[in-house]
Formats: structure tokens, sequence, C-alpha cells
């Protein structure tokens, strides 16, 4: 049983930041990349959409893509001010695209946000899953310290039940990631596995 999952509720996969200039270590070298390529993510995160979709059920790649010039992005945290000081990830450029090895079918979402730091953000994605019968998103991705910790506490706040596929997400050190999943992401969210996941929703 997964809760969030146990009464029959239509789920969405959200596939979070899964992009190359943020978790694909071709484009950038950093300890989230890292993890990401240690824990396989790209293989993971393709296997658990495989079986949503054949579920019937919504795949949503949830990016962040900052506008040309940087037009409408505050640099009001550290993590925002890091982004705007590279340049590089900015919508429609190589490095904001989704990550090399994730597949993308035909009746993907895209959902592409230009701030912040947390999917529903400035964003219609709560409109789209509302539409399409969501009572609950499954998070997949990156990383746990900060998109998916964010955006469990919005989906949470819009009235989703949230859940986390921890195998098929990471954070941006071992450490960060494990204090997340034990003592940070259970307060908002239920923490399972692909494989459970998939077995409450019968795909």
């Amino acid at each position: 049983m997964v809760k969030g999952l146990d009464r029959g509720q239509r789920a969405a996969l959200l596939i979070s930041e899964m992009q190359n200039g943020i978790a694909n270590s071709a484009f950038v070298s950093s300890p989230l990349s890292g993890q990401v390529a240690e824990r396989r993510l790209p293989e993971k995160v393709n296997a658990l959409a495989a079986r949503f979709r054949a579920g019937g059920l919504p795949v949503v790649h949830c990016t962040i893509a900052a506008r040309p010039g940087f037009v409408g992005w505050p640099v009001n945290c550290v993590l925002a001010a890091r982004i705007y000081k590279r340049g590089e990830l900015v919508a429609g450029s190589r490095f904001a695209a989704i990550h090399d090895d994730i597949k993308i079918a035909p009746n993907d979402i895209i959902s592409e946000r230009h701030h912040g730091m947390a999917a529903f953000t400035g964003t219609d994605l709560s409109t789209i899953l509302r539409a399409q019968g969501v009572d609950t998103v499954v998070f997949s991705g990156v990383s746990t310290n900060v998109a998916l910790m964010g955006g469990s506490v919005e989906a949470v706040g819009l009235g989703f039940n949230a859940v986390i596929a921890e195998d098929c997400a990471a954070g941006a050190q071992v450490e960060t990631h494990q204090m997340q999943i034990t003592m940070h992401l259970p307060m908002v969210a239920t923490v399972s596995s692909a494989e459970a996941i998939c077995a409450a929703l019968s795909i």
C-alpha cells in the first residue's frame, strides 16, 4: 500500500528537471549530475515513465529555463544567482533541453517554468493535472533537496497528494538525499519505490 495511491486515486508522473544543464554529466560537472549518473536515474526514470504511459497515466516533464536575457528571473536566492551567473540555462538551448538519455513520448506533457525553484511556480501545471482527473503526483528526477521538496509542498498546498519515487530521484549528495527522504519529505509526501508505486497503481 502506498499512501496517496491507496483509494484508487489517479496519478501523474512528474519528471523534475532532468535536463542537460542540470543532470547530465556530459554538460555539467557537479555533485548532482554525478549522483544522477551513479544512481542510474535516466534508465530508472525511463522505465517508470513507460509503465505510467502503458497504464494510460500522464507523464509530465517539469523543466526550468530562463527567458533570453533572463527577463523575469529574480535573483533572490543562492541557487537562482548561480544559474544566472552561469547564463546557460536558457529556453531553447542545449543546456535547458531535456536530458539526452530521457525518452519523450508524443503524448508526454512539457511544463516549462521561467523562474522559481519548484514545478508549480508560475505554470499552469495544476490546471493541466486537474483537467485529467489527477489526484496524486508522483515525483521523480532532481533534486530531493530543492525541487522535489518544494514541489511536494506546493502540491499539498494545491490539494494534491504527493509521492516520491525514491529510487528514481537524487539529491546533490548522498547525505543530503538520505536526510530529505528520511526526515523532511515524509512530512509532506509518501516516500516509496517505483515498484511499489506501480503495484499500487496496477500498472
